[in-house]
C-alpha cells in the first residue's frame, strides 16, 4: 500500500513523519533554543511567569523543556499527527490550529514559531495573515519570536541532498533540492513503515514538503508597524547582526498596546 501526502499547508502534512520526527531531528541542539528563549523573556518580557504559545510545536520537545523550567506553556500545530505525538509523548496541552487563524484572543505573553516553520508560508500575503493572527493572541506588550531559514543555507547544504535512515520498524529516504529561480526549498520523504506482525510487510508513504525563502527585507515590509515594534533581527540564535552568510535569522517583535 502506498500513500502520498502533498501540499505545504495540508492538515495531512507530517502524517507519516510524525512518529519518527524526534529521530529525524536528533541533531538539533534544543538546549541552545531554550537558552535563547529564556534570554529573550528575561531581557524583553516583564512577567514572572509568562504564558507561552508555541506555533508549529511539532512533537513538543521545546515545550517539554520549557514546562520543565516552570513556564506556562501551550502547544499548537497545523498537523493533527504532530499534535497527537505531542500529547502522547509529552502530555502537553495542545491545539491543532492554522497560524493564520489561531483560536485565541489576548491570552499569551509570548508566541514562538521556531526552526523555520514560518518558511511554510508561501506568499507574503500569508505572512500578513500570520502577523494579524499572532497580534490577536498576544497580550499588550507581548513578544513574538520566530526565525527563518535563508537562501545561503539552501545553497550551502540543500541544492542537492540525499539521506537514508533505517530504524528497523521504519525507514526513510530524503531527497532535498533548491529551486534558486523561485526561491523554493523542496524536501521529499519516502517512508516505509512496518505493517502488522510480518517482518517483511511494509506500508509506503510519500510526503512532499516545500518552503519559500523570503529575504529579511521582504518580511520586514509586511510586518505591520502599527501593530508590532521590531526589537531585533539577529544571526541565528545569537544576539548579533545577521549577514548574507547567515543560515538562520531570528526576528523578535513586540505587540504595540
Amino acid at each position: 500500500m502506498s500513500k502520498v501526502y502533498k501540499g505545504a499547508n495540508s492538515y495531512m502534512q507530517y502524517e507519516a513523519l510524525a512518529p519518527i520526527y524526534d529521530r529525524l531531528m536528533g541533531h538539533v541542539e534544543y538546549d541552545e533554543w531554550i537558552e535563547l528563549i529564556a534570554k529573550v523573556l528575561s531581557r524583553y518580557g516583564g512577567q514572572d511567569n509568562p504564558k507561552i504559545l508555541e506555533i508549529g510545536a511539532g512533537t513538543g520537545v521545546v515545550g517539554s523543556l520549557l514546562k520543565g523550567l516552570g513556564y506556562d506553556y501551550t502547544a499548537s500545530d497545523l498537523s493533527f499527527a504532530m499534535c497527537r505525538e505531542a500529547r502522547r509523548l509529552r502530555k502537553l496541552p495542545v491545539c491543532a490550529a492554522d497560524v493564520r487563524r489561531l483560536p485565541f484572543r489576548r491570552c499569551f505573553d509570548a508566541a514562538l514559531f521556531l526552526y523555520d516553520g514560518i518558511n511554510y508560508m508561501m506568499t507574503l500575503d500569508e505572512y500578513r495573515k500570520l502577523f494579524a493572527s499572532v497580534y490577536e493572541v498576544l497580550l499588550p506588550g507581548g513578544l513574538f519570536l520566530f526565525d527563518i531559514t535563508t537562501q545561503e543555507n539552501s545553497l550551502r547544504h540543500f541544492v542537492y541532498y540525499m539521506d537514508f535512515q533505517d530504524y528497523g520498524d521504519i525507514s526513510y529516504a530524503r531527497h532535498s533540492h533548491y529551486d534558486e529561480i523561485r526561491s523554493i526549498q523542496h524536501n521529499d520523504f519516502t517512508i516505509y513503515r512496518r505493517s502488522g506482525d510480518h517482518p517483511s510487510c511494509y506500508e509506503k508513504f510519500v510526503e512532499r514538503h516545500v518552503q519559500k525563502i523570503f529575504s529579511v527585507s521582504e518580511i520586514e515590509r509586511v510586518i505591520p508597524d502599527k501593530r508590532f515594534e521590531v526589537l531585533g533581527i539577529w544571526d541565528g540564535l545569537m544576539f548579533k547582526k545577521y549577514s548574507g552568510k547567515s543560515i538562520r535569522i531570528s526576528f523578535l517583535l513586540r505587540r504595540r498596546d
